[in-house]
């Protein structure tokens, strides 16, 4: 805020010097910065807004004319009253313009004195007097943290550390996924194939392999069933089956079908979607057949048929018998083929008998939740701890959902919610309470099940209230990723319609995925790179490089260094592209030490500490003149320095991390080029003691603004 405060004076100047010449003083001054000339100035359009303002009582009067006319008498009054002030250095009037030029040395003795005064405060804001939630990094329990859940956390630690620094109460949240179909997917592959096992290590890693296996073989049964059910359909349909034996199996089967819709309404139903199916042609919903069981006694009885087919097709003659037997043949091949596997057949039983004795709240399962929980949590835990990143405030899904459910009775009490229970949901139509039907800005959300389950939705309203009323907060920021974008806009408005006023100051920090050079990731698939994997990489990686530039460190001291290069890696890549799109991490590019990375950022922290290590003397201001002369690549790296306390609260107003990664890139070049091309400790006194001080200065800079970012700053590297 240096070259903010520079503003502020100058603002007062022109105020002093309007009054002076009877002038309308108006409501602000706007400043604009000039373009860059290696020096400091700064333009106002004042005049042309003067001279705009007089033509409303003057049609005939030339803008442009008395616009310069008004800047040339204010450069004079400015050049007479500051002639002895040593912050300026000269006023001019063009094309209307007023612009005003600060004196280089002052400025960047001003600059610097105040790094080096300020030290790790340097670019702290003011207090702001509002306190605000960060809720980010909300990984499922029960599943591996991957690099995607990586990119979270990074970008919400990252905005938690910049909304403290600007002036802001922060309160940081985590709001970790514990209960849900996935609990109970990771649950059921637990005890059906890995019952009483315990890694003595990495368990939540374990568990969430657990996870992508249970998904895995549950789609390799439901692939297995609607293969059968599709035999079943298409079996007399095939090519190459004799109308013999198609008449005979639709008779079996419409036999059996009729059987089944004779046992009640449920039989009706079943028999009702298969006969559709088989009128389409098409595979039907299985989800819409109550009793699959059935499905799987008419894929037995299907053997049995088939077994009946070949002893009446042997003894079949005339014409057409050879054409049967062959037909029955390929059948029974087929149907061989398939195979008969009636444990998989039952894995979605026996996950819907999970699902039952979870919402019964069974003792032992609740027991095993907790156990396998905790396994999670501790993995968190330590992957936090490992990435630097702490909590104010653990929520869990698990502790809003009966509160969700009141909240939603309260929402259909007070008209903002529709309950269309028993054959439908509670939905909030948004759209009509606003009186915007038909634009379908909001649309309608579901907030509770016909059956009276609960959704996101109803959790993340008592999430709200909780936030809102207990912890008595001004703004909430949510980082989730884009997919939840509109679902977080109808969250926001129903909060509003509410009567929550803090709803207006919600925010959707979104962010897009994080991709491999081999396409995106699944942990439904086990396909994803776990944070393990990648922290174990990137340490490695780290490693060399540390091997190769200081190969004489001690084996601990270059683990350290290589830890905190690694971190580097991880978040600078994480942060140093827009939220808005997609990562595809490259490891050669991201440990690059002469690209946009976090080494590069880190080595030229480290090169600035290796300065003053070799100064061997005190960085001091004391001496006059050592900023008399200023090479461009100082002054470019002083304005550099400069602009930090102005970018960390536009990074904190806009929720914009990227802003900072992007910044604190350019100060490291700006570094590296004052370090290329202006001697340091071979330069005369006193040069030599004020390019000390601006290398002191971009040491502090640099390590305040990764500090943001949540990455270290080594001294060496």
């Amino acid at each position: 805020m240096i070259l903010s405060a520079y503003r502020e004076w100058a603002s007062e100047q022109v105020r002093r010097a309007l009054q002076t010449l009877g002038l309308p003083e108006p409501s602000g001054i706007e400043w604009r910065d000039l373009p860059f000339d290696y020096t400091w100035g700064m333009a106002t359009p004042l005049a042309m807004q003067l001279a705009a303002q007089e033509k409303k009582s003057r049609p005939d009067l030339n803008v442009p004319a008395r616009a310069q006319e008004i800047a040339e008498r204010l450069a004079e009054q400015l050049r007479e009253t500051l002639r002895a002030d040593p912050r300026f250095q000269r006023v001019e009037a063009v094309r209307g313009y007023l612009n005003l030029y600060f004196n280089p040395s002052q400025v960047a003795r001003s600059v610097i004195e105040t790094v080096l005064r300020e030290g790790p405060d340097y670019g702290r804001g003011a207090p702001k007097g509002e306190r605000v939630m960060v809720e980010f990094s909300q990984p499922n329990t029960h599943k591996a943290f991957h690099i995607g859940h990586l990119r979270n956390a990074v970008l919400g630690d990252a905005l938690s550390r910049i909304l403290d620094f600007a002036g802001f109460e922060v309160i940081r949240a985590t709001y970790p996924g514990d209960i849900g179909a996935h609990v109970i997917k990771c649950l059921w592959g637990y005890l059906r194939f890995h019952r009483g096992e315990e890694p003595a290590e990495r368990r939540g890693a374990w568990l969430g392999q657990v996870y992508a296996e249970a998904e895995a073989r549950l789609e390799e049964a439901d692939a297995y069933r609607r293969e059968v059910v599709r035999f079943l359909l298409t079996a007399f349909r095939e090519e190459g089956v004799t109308p013999w034996v198609r008449d005979f199996l639709l008779t079996r089967l419409s036999e059996a079908m009729a059987a089944h819709a004779a046992s009640g309404p449920v039989g009706q139903k079943d028999a009702a979607v298969l006969i559709r199916a088989m009128a389409m042609g098409e595979l039907p919903d299985l989800d819409a057949v109550a009793d699959k069981d059935w499905l799987w006694s008419l894929w037995e009885a299907m053997g049995r048929w088939l077994s009946e087919l070949e002893e009446k097709a042997r003894v079949r003659r005339g014409k057409g018998g050879e054409a049967d037997r062959q037909a029955v043949a390929w059948l029974q091949a087929r149907y061989r083929e398939i195979g008969h596997r009636p444990e998989e057949w039952n894995y979605e039983k026996e996950l819907r008998a999970l699902y039952a004795r979870w919402e019964a709240r069974d003792p032992e399962l609740l027991e095993l939740w907790r156990r396998t929980r905790e396994w999670s949590l501790e993995e968190f835990q330590r992957i936090y701890e490992e990435l630097g990143i702490t909590f104010d405030v653990w929520f869990f899904e698990s502790e809003v959902e009966e509160e969700g459910k009141r909240i939603v009775e309260e929402l259909i009490a007070r008209g903002i919610a529709t309950d269309l229970r028993p054959h439908g949901p509670v939905v909030v139509e948004i759209d009509r309470l606003l009186g915007q039907e038909g634009k379908e800005e909001y649309r309608t959300l579901v907030i509770l099940r016909s059956d009276g389950t609960t959704l996101y939705s109803t959790k993340d309203l008592a999430l709200a209230k909780r936030k809102f009323e207990q912890y008595r907060i001004d703004r909430s920021i949510y980082v989730v990723d884009v997919r939840q974008s509109l679902y977080f806009k109808q969250i926001f408005k129903i909060l509003e319609l509410w009567g929550f006023p803090q709803a207006s100051k919600c925010y959707h920090l979104a962010y897009e995925m994080v991709t491999l050079p081999g396409g995106k990731m699944s942990s439904r698939a086990g396909t994803v790179v776990l944070y393990e994997d990648f922290a174990a990489e990137a340490r490695e990686r780290a490693r060399r490089i540390v091997e190769e530039k200081n190969p004489e460190l001690p084996p601990e001291r270059k683990a350290e260094i290589a830890r905190a290069v690694a971190l580097g890696v991880m978040k600078y890549s994480m942060l140093s592209v827009d939220n808005n799109k997609v990562i595809v991490f490259d490891w050669d590019a991201a440990l690059n030490l002469e690209g946009q990375t976090g080494p590069y950022l880190q080595y030229a922290h480290a090169r600035a500490c290796r300065i003053l290590e070799k100064a061997e003397a005190p960085v001091t201001l004391d001496r006059d003149h050592i900023f008399e002369t200023l090479e461009p690549q100082e002054v470019a790296l002083i304005e550099a320095i400069a602009a930090f306390p102005d970018l960390v609260q536009a990074a904190a107003e806009r929720y914009k991390p990227l802003l900072i990664a992007n910044y604190v890139f350019d100060l490291a070049r700006a570094f590296n080029e004052f370090y290329r091309d202006c001697p340091v400790l071979t330069a005369p006194s006193p040069i030599r003691e004020g390019r000390l001080a601006l290398v002191a200065a971009a040491r502090q800079t640099l390590a305040n603004a990764l500090r943001l970012l949540g990455i270290p700053a080594p001294e060496i590297l």
